[in-house]
């Protein structure tokens, strides 16, 4: 198996846990009025299965683009970060654009706490 583009060390990833914390927490958390989300958690199940549905659904697909969104639905989680995910493919020019009306994937867990820090 080849080793994926882009992975990083535990070290690298608590610097970007900390980057946040310094750069964006006190603003996300005063737009919130309450400390806010920090991470969310998808099984490798229900991963595989989204993979898997836009793949079938979409023969062009080349990737998947993860958007930072605000939850303005359901009463518990109201105000807080939420990451969602949406299938990409190329536009032929080289750029990866949203695949329009495709259906994304949300609603994974929050952290625990929901503003508990790298790692967890």
């Amino acid at each position: 198996m080849s080793i994926p583009k882009g992975i990083i060390s535990a070290l690298e990833a608590k610097e970007l846990n900390d980057n946040w914390t310094s750069l964006r927490a006190r603003e996300n958390e005063a737009a919130a009025g309450k400390p806010d989300n920090r991470s969310s958690w998808y099984s490798l199940d229900d991963m595989q299965n989204f993979l898997t549905q836009i793949k079938e659904n979409h023969p062009n697909v080349n990737g998947v683009r993860f958007y930072l969104g605000v939850e303005t639905t359901e009463k518990d989680v109201k105000g807080l970060t939420t990451i969602f995910m949406v299938p990409t493919e190329s536009d032929g020019d080289g750029n990866n654009k949203d695949i329009p009306n495709a259906k994304g994937m949300d609603r994974g867990d929050d952290g625990n706490p929901p503003n508990a820090v790298y790692p967890q």
